[in-house]
C-alpha cells in the first residue's frame, strides 16, 4: 500500500466502504464483520477471521490486497494503528508492557514525538496558519486559556506572544472562573484557548460565550470534530499521540513557538524596541 490514504486522513471505515460495492460475496462478508467489530476486530488472526466469517484465510489476503494492501500483516497493522488512534489514552497504556532495556522507552518517546511534528505539519492548513497569525497580531490582548495540561500551553503562548511583541493575559482556573474574566472582552481582543481529551466542558462553554459575543476565537485542538472547533473562526490541529496516558506537548509546542516567531518578524521593529529597552533598564543585573 502507498500511504496515500492515511496521509489524506481516509479512515479504515472509508476504504471499505468506498471498496464495497466490488467486493466478492466472501470478501463482502469479511468487510461486514469488520465494520460491525472495529476496533475489536484488529486481535484477530487471519485463520480466526476466516472462521468468524465463514471463509478462508486465501479469502481474507485477498480482501486485503483488494483495499490495497500487500497482505493481510500489513492490512492488521493498520487496522490495529487506528484503533489505538480511537482508544481513550488510559486504554492505549493498558496495553504496554515494561522494557527490559529502559533506553528502548526513551527512542520510543522520541520517534514518537517526531511523528507528531511531522503529522502536524504534514496536516497544517497554510491559508488557515496565516489567517491564525493575523487574528493574533491584529488584536487588542490575547486572552489564552486551558485546563489541565493544556493550561501550561496556553500559559506558555501567552510568555511568547508577549516576547513576539503582542499584549497578552493568561486566564488561569483559580478562584475566578473563565466566564468572570473573560465578561469584559471586546470584539478587538482574541480569545485563543487549548483543548485536549479529555476535553474540558468549561473551555468549550467559555469560547462559546466570547464567539456568541462577537469575540474572535482561535483554538489549537487535536481534531477537526473537537467540541471546541465549532466556536473558533480559525482552528490549528495538532497530533498529540503518547505512549502515557497524558497528550503529549511536544508538537503543540512547536507550533507555538513558530506562531510567535512568525508574529514576532512582523513586528521586528517593536520587538527590537523592546528588548533594548528592557536590556538598558536591566543592565547589571544578570551574570555574565
Amino acid at each position: 500500500m502507498n500511504g496515500n490514504e492515511k496521509e489524506k486522513g481516509v479512515s479504515l471505515n472509508q476504504q471499505i466502504s468506498e471498496k464495497y460495492p466490488s467486493l466478492s460475496r466472501k470478501e463482502k462478508k469479511i468487510a461486514d464483520f469488520i465494520l460491525q467489530n472495529f476496533p475489536a476486530a484488529f486481535a484477530l488472526s487471519a485463520a480466526r477471521l476466516a472462521g468468524q466469517t465463514g471463509t478462508s484465510s486465501a479469502t481474507i489476503v485477498r480482501f486485503a490486497q483488494h483495499l490495497g494492501f500487500t497482505g493481510f500483516q500489513q492490512f492488521r497493522s493498520h487496522m490495529l494503528n487506528e484503533a489505538k488512534e480511537e482508544m481513550m489514552p488510559e486504554d492505549r497504556f493498558k496495553l504496554l508492557s515494561p522494557k527490559e532495556n529502559q533506553i528502548s522507552t526513551v527512542l520510543k518517546i522520541a520517534e514518537l514525538e517526531v511523528k507528531n511534528i511531522n503529522d502536524t505539519l504534514r496536516q497544517l492548513d497554510r491559508a488557515a496558519f496565516e489567517r491564525f497569525i493575523a487574528g493574533l497580531n491584529k488584536s487588542r490582548c490575547v486572552y489564552s486559556i486551558g485546563i489541565g495540561i493544556s493550561s501550561l500551553l496556553a500559559r506558555l503562548s501567552a510568555y511568547q506572544l508577549n516576547q513576539a511583541g503582542l499584549t497578552t493575559q493568561f486566564c488561569a482556573k483559580d478562584e475566578h472562573s473563565f466566564l468572570e474574566k473573560l465578561i469584559r472582552l471586546t470584539p478587538k481582543d482574541v480569545l485563543l484557548a487549548f483543548s485536549f481529551p479529555p476535553y474540558s466542558k468549561e473551555t468549550v462553554q467559555s469560547v462559546k460565550f466570547c464567539y456568541e459575543r462577537g469575540v474572535r476565537c482561535l483554538s489549537v485542538t487535536d481534531r477537526a470534530t473537537a467540541p471546541i472547533v465549532r466556536y473558533s473562526q480559525e482552528t490549528l490541529l495538532v497530533k498529540t499521540q503518547n505512549l502515557m496516558f497524558t497528550n503529549s506537548v511536544s508538537a503543540v509546542a512547536m507550533l507555538i513557538n513558530a506562531v510567535a516567531t512568525e508574529i514576532a518578524l512582523l513586528n521586528k521593529k517593536r520587538v527590537v524596541a523592546d528588548i533594548d529597552l528592557i536590556n538598558q533598564f536591566l543592565e547589571g543585573d544578570f551574570l555574565s
